[in-house]
C-alpha cells in the first residue's frame, strides 16, 4: 500500500511550529512530522515503552536522548529504545521533515484519537 502523506490530515505537532499526520497499522504505526526553524522547544524529555525510529527527510534536528546530545540530518536514522528519556530540543536553520516509526503502533498520534496518550513526560 502506497502512503500519500499530502492526503491525509494534519495536525499540530508535539509543539507549536510543527504539524503531523500519522497512520497505523495493527502492530506498527508511522508519523510525518514538519518542524518550522522559529518552532518552540522546551528542552522537556518525555519517555514511552514502543521502540521508535526517527528517519530524517531534510533538515536537521537536535536530539536529548537519556544525557546525550546528537544532531540528525537529512538520510540519518536514529533509535530510541523502550523507555529511554528523550526529546527534540532543536532544529536547523531550514527547519526539519522527518518520519517517526512506532512499535506497537500508536494510535494515540492519529487526529481523532480520545483515548489516553502513552507518553509519560519528565519534570524538568
Amino acid at each position: 500500500m502506497l502512503i500519500n502523506w499530502d492526503s491525509l490530515p494534519k495536525v499540530q505537532g508535539m509543539r507549536a511550529g510543527s504539524s503531523r499526520g500519522g497512520i497505523c497499522g495493527d502492530k506498527i504505526s508511522a508519523v510525518r512530522v514538519e518542524t518550522s526553524p522559529d518552532a518552540d522547544f522546551d528542552g522537556k524529555t518525555h519517555w514511552h515503552d514502543n521502540e521508535q525510529l526517527l528517519v530524517m527527510i531534510s533538515g536537521m534536528v537536535r536530539l536529548r536522548i537519556d544525557d546525550k546530545e546528537i544532531e540528525a540530518h537529512a538520510g540519518d536514522m536514529v533509535f530510541f529504545p523502550p523507555g529511554a528519556h528523550h526529546a527534540a530540543i532543536g532544529v536547523g536553520p531550514q527547519g526539519a521533515v522527518y518520519y517517526e516509526i512506532f512499535a506497537p503502533a500508536r494510535p494515540d498520534q492519529l487526529p481523532g484519537w480520545v483515548g489516553a496518550s502513552v507518553l509519560r513526560f519528565d519534570k524538568r
